[in-house]
């Protein structure tokens, strides 16, 4: 959506350029709108993925669950089982089509997903999961 809202604004500014004889620095100031549109297009759709793909991590551990998540910045998340609150699994129509889901780990502090697992693979995650916050009881009062 963000794409198409600016190449609507960059054909409007070509076209107030064209119809109205604004100065035709402007068509400079057009061209570099739409080059940095097909960049972010470019970036966003091929390069930040594959990057995302090799950097995505997480493990089970007895007592936790590790996410590591991050492209320039990478950011690494220990979940207590103590703290979760829910599990679940979520496929919308995208996802659907390509037979994945994603596992989301509610805790109080916020939520966590595990994007784009193959279905079964979420489905045992989810159950793993909630084994393991059933083996380990909260020592909260």
């Amino acid at each position: 959506m963000t794409h198409l809202i600016f190449w609507l604004l960059i054909g409007g500014l070509t076209a107030s350029i064209l119809f109205f004889h604004w100065p035709h620095f402007l068509f400079y100031i057009a061209g570099a709108l739409a080059a940095l549109n097909v960049l972010q297009l470019i970036l966003y759709v091929f390069l930040f993925p594959s990057i995302n793909y090799r950097t995505f991590f997480y493990e089970i551990r007895h007592e936790d669950l590790l996410i590591q998540d991050g492209i320039l910045v990478i950011t690494q998340t220990v979940i207590p089982f103590t703290r979760v609150q829910n599990v679940e699994t979520e496929q919308g129509p995208l996802l659907r089509k390509h037979h994945l889901t994603a596992v989301s780990v509610t805790t109080a502090a916020g939520e966590h997903e595990i994007p784009a697992l193959e279905e079964h693979d979420a489905l045992a995650l989810r159950d793993q999961i909630s084994e393991l916050i059933k083996e380990n009881p909260s020592n909260e009062l």
